[in-house]
């Protein structure tokens, strides 16, 4: 574990009983508990998207354009004209 630093959070009455409670089951500090509780938030939140069930990754690559510079003059294709400034 890396240096600690000190964080003042504001918890609601019934949430500091239940993380007592799991804290002595699991005999840890409230301290060690919340640093548990965020790592876990943290790691299973990376990397969770499947691109393969997306179904807008499916279509990237489909559409074919006569046009080579869609993405640089957008705005005329979408609006009829050129944005502004260019």
């Amino acid at each position: 574990m890396g240096s600690l630093h000190r964080a003042q959070i504001y918890i609601e009455e019934d949430q500091m009983q239940q993380l007592k409670l799991e804290a002595e089951r699991g005999h840890l500090g409230v301290s060690e508990l919340v640093r548990k509780a965020i790592r876990y938030f943290l790691t299973t939140r990376e990397g969770k998207i499947n691109w393969d069930k997306d179904p807008l990754s499916k279509i990237v690559g489909k559409i074919k354009l006569k046009v080579t510079d869609a993405s640089v003059d957008h705005d005329k294709y979408l609006y009829g004209k050129r944005a502004k400034g260019n």
